[in-house]
């Protein structure tokens, strides 16, 4: 069994006047989170920092010097809170690329700053492959408030998808608009307290996952008071428990935790 834990917006940085109280509950909480289940991998799906608090870009180090720490490989993909200040995504992923813990990225390809890698590991004979693609932060062609995965992104997922004989997994930061649909149609299992704040413009993700790829399940963050699954199409869409508690939500923080077991996933809720 392939255990991996999902941890979501973080939010480190010193924001608000409660800031440091907050930023050393979250450290509390991952690592009992960390201790209790033994991951084989750590997964964050953005927002780490609050990059327009002060010193971010040092936050930022240390919140990867923590999480080295556990000496456990981890992966990263950035959330839209990540790079708001007067530096980019490059910056980011230049200390990222460098960590020691850090997996060793496959297919390693940057769209405009933005960084796209998978994951690959066998488990009981059955190949997988864990997909990190960086959904970008807020829309510059005005379609919705949000970013969108870009066509090169999409084109890169597919055609590294061609020939692997697996099963796949996918982790992003905002939420695709079929998590939208899903929600509509009476799918979604768990919290749904907050409107999915998608973006505005529907690239065609996840059609060409449904069509082109053998991706059976997509996680996401951004949205603190969602933690809901779904089945669409026979898609899993999940959305990872907020664990920052230098943020806003009501849901108590926690991850969300997956078991991979040969051809089998399942996940749920750890608090």
């Amino acid at each position: 069994m392939f255990k991996i834990l999902q941890l979501t917006d973080l939010h480190f940085g010193d924001i608000h006047p409660d800031s440091q109280r907050g930023d050393a509950a979250t450290k509390e909480l991952i690592t009992r989170l960390v201790d209790e289940h033994s991951p084989d991998l750590i997964a964050i799906t953005g927002d780490l920092i609050w990059s327009l608090a002060k010193e971010s870009l040092v936050t930022f180090r240390e919140v990867l010097a923590f999480i080295n720490a556990f000496e456990l490989p981890f992966a990263v993909t950035f959330g839209n809170h990540d790079s708001e200040a007067d530096f980019d995504r490059e910056a980011l992923n230049l200390i990222l690329l460098e960590q020691p813990h850090f997996v060793t990225p496959q297919a390693l390809f940057r769209a405009d700053g933005r960084l796209n890698y998978y994951v690959e590991f066998q488990d009981g004979g059955v190949s997988h492959r864990l997909y990190f693609i960086d959904s970008g932060d807020y829309d510059t062609y005005s379609f919705g408030e949000y970013g969108f995965i870009e066509p090169q992104q999409i084109d890169w997922l597919v055609e590294n998808e061609k020939g692997f004989d697996g099963i796949s997994q996918l982790f992003i930061h905002i939420p695709l608009e079929e998590y939208n649909r899903a929600k509509q149609m009476g799918l979604a299992v768990g919290h749904q307290d907050e409107e999915i704040n998608c973006p505005g413009l529907n690239t065609g993700l996840f059609s060409r996952l449904y069509l082109h790829t053998k991706i059976k399940a997509v996680y996401c963050g951004h949205d603190h008071d969602n933690d809901f699954s779904a089945d669409y199409f026979g898609i899993q869409l999940n959305y990872g428990r907020v664990t920052g508690f230098n943020t806003y939500g009501h849901l108590k923080r926690g991850g969300r935790l997956i078991l991979i077991e040969e051809e089998r996933i399942q996940s749920s809720i750890v608090e």
